[in-house]
């Protein structure tokens, strides 16, 4: 019988739940494996009862800095019923019905390897880190940004969500009826969210909420998750400070992206508990994931994502974005003036990097995450600056990923000027403007097809409507659905 022991606690702002595993019907979890080549690559492997679902594999071996070839090689639909109804419970229990944590994710706890896990409710991006859906990115093996072990930006001290998605469930598996049944959920006021599991760096596997997650993306609404993430590693004093004590530098707190938990604050048992099973154990099922490890996700038929997931997903931040915004703690206006004058410093003080191109980089990265208002002031700023021209390729194309009639007007601005400074950046400029064009053409014909079929339905007469009665229309349908339970 497994044995779950929980512990809730705050790590500085952080609110946790303290998981240790033992005796573990061992059904989930990762393990590493290797070809028979002494010097090939190392995989490690998300594995759900018997099935090796997610490959990961370290593309520069014994590198934490280098970022791993990702594949997704099953699916969990082929899982027995047993392990598909604890997944397909736990988003339920937690975000629709309100459950507690540590209630909701008990039975899949029963489900996990034996070790120490980290559990929290998160925001998560349904991306690959890179402006690709995450349900269609991971056919087939490629190098992915952003799944390093560690970050060369932030460092291995920093703590962060790991709020990249891979999919679980094969494309093959999408249809637009349940994505249409969660978008009902939402329009009644119900909360829907999903499980995720951390992989590596800022990447987690969506094991339950996909079709949850597609809705969420259409209506505009926050995705959350339970994350749950193995605590394996440890952080070290640094030998400065070993050496003030004469003595090897000691551990000063257990690791994993979410949060660095200082010694003193981890239960003794829990302590013990993870010092004795960090190394990991082998599943039980080891030679057969070992021999499905390194194969293709087979699909009978490839169903398409619909168009506006796909391109409501290219304006999600990717994996610069959040590294930018994790490695920037503030950027005041001052310290911006400084940089679009040319200063690396304010205050006396290096506003983020030695290097004036990173920083002036950075800087966009950062303000994209945290404040578009600031970022377009920012970007459109540099990009009037002839003295940045070095620049001005990456911010336009970070301006270009984003839907917005300040952008639209700002680039139409920059054209009719017939500055040669813009000569090369004029096809972008143009794609830019046609598209956001096409993008108010068929809000357009979108809100006026839904006030169609809410005036039919409500017995009012048909014909354009401005967006206020349109919310307004959509609001009184809403409250009715919801009436009828």
């Amino acid at each position: 019988m497994p044995m779950i022991n929980t512990y809730h606690m705050t790590v500085g702002n952080r609110e946790l739940l303290l998981v240790d595993v033992s005796k573990s019907h061992d059904v989930i979890g990762t393990t590493t494996v290797s070809p028979v080549a002494p010097d090939a690559p190392v995989t490690d492997v998300l594995y759900c009862g018997r099935e090796a679902i997610i490959n990961m594999t370290r593309a520069s071996k014994g590198n934490d800095f280098s970022d791993k070839l990702v594949s997704q090689i099953s699916t969990t639909a082929v899982c027995e019923e047993a392990i598909k109804t604890v997944l397909s419970s736990v988003s339920d229990s937690y975000f629709t019905y309100q459950q507690s944590m540590t209630k909701a994710l008990h039975p899949f706890f029963e489900l996990l390897s034996e070790g120490i896990y980290v559990c929290h409710d998160a925001k998560m991006i349904p991306s690959n880190g890179a402006g690709e859906f995450f349900w269609s990115a991971y056919t087939h093996r490629r190098e992915v940004a952003g799944t390093a072990t560690y970050n060369r930006t932030m460092g291995r001290d920093s703590n962060f969500t790991p709020c990249f998605l891979i999919p679980t469930t094969s494309p093959a598996e999408f249809t637009e009826a349940k994505v249409r049944a969660q978008r009902e959920k939402i329009a009644s006021g119900k909360k829907i969210g999903g499980l995720a599991y951390h992989m590596s760096g800022m990447f987690s596997a969506l094991l339950d909420g996909h079709h949850s997650v597609t809705a969420c993306l259409l209506d505009d609404t926050e995705f959350r998750c339970l994350v749950v993430e193995p605590l394996k590693d440890m952080l070290y004093e640094t030998p400065e400070q070993a050496v003030q004590y004469g003595r090897e530098p000691r551990i000063i707190a257990l690791s994993c992206p979410y949060v660095k938990i200082p010694i003193g604050q981890i239960p003794p048992s829990m302590l013990e508990s993870f010092l004795l099973r960090r190394s990991g154990v082998k599943p039980q099922n080891f030679v057969e994931l070992r021999r499905k490890a390194y194969k293709t996700l087979k699909t009978s038929t490839r169903k398409p994502i619909p168009r506006e997931v796909l391109l409501k997903a290219e304006l999600l931040p990717d994996a610069s974005a959040i590294e930018s915004a994790h490695a920037v703690t503030e950027l005041t206006d001052e310290q911006l003036d400084a940089l679009l004058a040319g200063e690396i410093k304010y205050d006396d003080k290096i506003i983020i990097s030695q290097n004036y191109y990173n920083s002036i980089i950075t800087a966009c990265n950062y303000l994209q995450y945290e404040d578009f208002d600031r970022f377009f002031t920012f970007a459109s700023a540099i990009v009037d600056n002839p003295d940045l021209t070095a620049t001005h390729k990456y911010i336009i194309e970070r301006l270009c990923g984003l839907n917005n009639k300040k952008i639209h007007d700002f680039f139409v601005s920059v054209m009719e000027k017939e500055d040669p400074l813009y000569k090369d950046h004029i096809p972008s400029f143009e794609a830019y403007i046609k598209g956001y064009q096409k993008h108010l053409s068929d809000n357009i014909k979108d809100k006026n097809h839904r006030a169609q079929k809410l005036s039919h339905a409500m017995g009012i007469m048909g014909g354009d409507v401005s967006d206020s009665s349109l919310a307004q229309m959509e609001a009184i349908a809403r409250s009715g659905r919801g009436g009828r339970g």
